[in-house]
């Protein structure tokens, strides 16, 4: 039997601490908020409440939308075996993008999903365009690691807080503080998810 090991994942907001904890609370799950040099990250710290898979707390953060006073933004993630960057463009009506891979495959693309490009994220982060093509080059690798893809892209995107995108040392972290969601935040979740599951199994007829 295959062991999936647990996902881990950060994403990088623009924004004060204030304004980012404000955000969190109205979002569906826990999640820690650690300052860092010129962002602030958020890290899942728990399922949000709703049945399987609306619960799965890290990608949940990686689908929610991020307003443009947070903007522009990051996220890196590995979810079930696949590193998963969302990026978040500065500017009033942007759209959020996905970019997915795996090893052995390489880049994935999602058809239902807005495609993120090397250079995408090398805006997003604020680096020289010049390092689009070391990201490339990170992304074209197939047999590599998803840790180790996530580790070139951090250091590559001059991003701070690698030992956060892999779960470790954040509660320990400085200035890290749990926030949970408002209540009226989670039940409005809840109301979301229920409405989904009931629409899908009157169009598949489940019961």
């Amino acid at each position: 039997m295959t062991v999936t090991r647990p996902a881990t994942g950060v994403l990088y907001l623009h924004g004060d601490r204030q304004r980012v904890d404000t955000w969190v609370r109205r979002g569906q799950a826990p999640c820690f908020v650690v300052p860092l040099s010129g962002w602030t990250a958020v890290v899942p710290a728990g399922a949000a409440p709703a049945p399987a898979p609306y619960d799965a707390g890290h990608l949940v953060l990686a689908s929610r939308g991020v307003p443009s006073n947070l903007r522009s933004a990051l996220g890196l993630f590995d979810i079930d075996g696949r590193a998963v960057v969302t990026v978040h463009p500065a500017g009033w009506r942007a759209v959020p993008r996905w970019l997915v891979w795996e090893s052995g495959r390489g880049t994935a693309r999602v058809p239902s999903l807005p495609a993120a490009s090397p250079m995408d994220l090398v805006r997003a982060a604020g680096v020289a365009p010049e390092v689009e093509r070391e990201v490339r080059a990170v992304l074209a690798e197939r047999s590599a690691a998803v840790t180790d893809v996530l580790g070139d892209l951090v250091e590559l995107l001059a991003l701070p807080g690698e030992r956060l995108v892999f779960g470790r040392g954040v509660k320990s972290a400085e200035g890290s503080t749990l926030v949970e969601p408002e209540e009226r935040s989670v039940r409005q979740y809840e109301r979301l998810v229920l409405e989904r599951m009931e629409i899908r199994d009157t169009v598949t007829g489940s019961s």
